[in-house]
């Protein structure tokens, strides 16, 4: 995908959103981890995405349709750590014999000004390829442990003998008026049942106590 060179000013959205300092949430969701699902359920986005506790988990509700799953846009941004986020997605589906796992936020700022706000408020740097800033890790069965992958060459692709988490930043679809980058959790490939408890708790076929 071609990045946006689109950068929106930040005067004009403090006007019309609702502005939150750097929370906890943001930084649960950018691990990538086992609680950054569970962000939907704290403030600022329990009143934004509507879920429901079941066998322990958060299931989300409503939402629209969108090609690869659901999405549920807010009425106004969120402007959390200099990022106004628009809306959240969900994805699950399988593609090739690789499953692939997505879930994350819409937002009105170009992929480069995210990545940028991400680096000032999280020190976090992200790595650039295919046309994404990415932060890869490769899921070792050995270690049941996230690996980080250095080269970044693999981001993206389709794996099917073990699963590839990635953290990415990349352009909104092209239907969403008002968005144009998205945050992105992504989880693909052969996934474990460990591998699944490390992220997504919540899609064990199993609830885990």
């Amino acid at each position: 995908m071609k990045l946006s060179t689109w950068l929106f000013p930040f005067a004009a959205l403090f006007g019309s959103a609702n502005t939150f300092a750097a929370t906890a949430p943001l930084s649960d969701y950018l691990s990538c981890g086992a609680q950054s699902f569970s962000v939907v359920a704290q403030a600022p986005f329990k009143s934004l995405i509507s879920n429901k506790l079941e066998n322990g988990h958060i299931k989300l509700q409503g939402g629209s349709k969108s090609d690869m799953g659901q999405r549920w846009i807010f009425d106004k941004p969120v402007v959390v750590d200099d990022i106004s986020l628009t809306g959240f997605f969900a994805e699950d589906i399988d593609l090739m014999g690789s499953r692939i796992i997505n879930w994350g936020f819409y937002a009105q700022q170009s992929p480069e000004q995210i990545a940028a706000s991400l680096k000032k408020s999280h020190t976090l740097d992200l790595l650039v390829s295919n046309n994404i800033f990415a932060r890869p890790e490769i899921w070792s069965e050995q270690q049941l442990a996230w690996l980080p992958e250095t080269s970044g060459e693999t981001a993206g692709k389709l794996v099917t003998d073990t699963s590839e988490r990635i953290l990415m930043v990349e352009p909104a679809p092209g239907d969403l008026a008002g968005s144009k980058g998205m945050l992105t959790c992504s989880i693909q490939g052969k996934i474990s049942e460990a591998a699944l408890k490390s992220s997504r708790p919540d899609l064990l076929s199993t609830p885990q106590g």
